[in-house]
């Protein structure tokens, strides 16, 4: 248990100093990024329409009247 914590202290002593480190150059968003995010975009839409419909479809038949059954 000594050990552990005193790895754990040496590991956040050091974590510090690279947060701490300068950013450098702040790079504009390329055209592969905008691509990767409209990709990302389309199969969250295409995932979420379906599940929306189900829901809707499943809260109609959850609150619509109850049929009787034929005899």
């Amino acid at each position: 248990m000594k050990k552990m914590s005193l790895m754990t202290a040496a590991l956040l002593s050091l974590a510090g100093q690279a947060l701490a480190a300068p950013a450098g150059e702040a790079s504009s968003s390329g055209l592969m990024t905008w691509m990767f995010f409209a990709f990302f975009g389309l199969i969250l839409v295409t995932q979420l329409l379906p599940g929306l419909l189900m829901l809707g479809s499943a809260l109609k038949g959850l609150f619509s009247p109850t049929v009787k059954q034929l005899r």
